[in-house]
């Protein structure tokens, strides 16, 4: 059996706390890997945001075991967007959460 690629992702903390919340509150899987997993899978913004709040200092670490068909896609997806792996992931979750709220906020 292959082992499980690992990919590492600083994000920050209001991130990190928005993404349980989230998933529990919508009866998702718990966990923010699955969680991010989900938002890359599901969510295909025309361009991502930038989150300019986030500082390495005080950001909070995820690790996603992904196979080899998902790490490709991940890779795919940051050229795709011309960036590292880690900020893909960052800037989704920032994104995902920026739609939401705007769309929440319009109802």
């Amino acid at each position: 059996m292959r082992k499980p690629h690992q990919i590492w992702a600083l994000i920050n903390p209001e991130m990190h706390r928005k993404l349980k919340e989230y998933a529990v509150e919508n009866h998702l899987a718990s966990t923010r890997a699955k969680m991010i997993m989900y938002i890359l899978y599901n969510f295909h913004p025309e361009e991502l945001l930038e989150d300019y709040t986030f500082q390495s200092r005080t950001g909070k670490m995820i690790n996603i075991k992904v196979s080899d068909a998902e790490l490709e896609y991940i890779k795919s997806l940051a050229q795709r967007y011309n960036v590292t792996i880690s900020r893909l992931l960052r800037n989704m979750v920032y994104t995902y959460f920026s739609k939401t709220e705007n769309a929440n906020q319009k109802i």
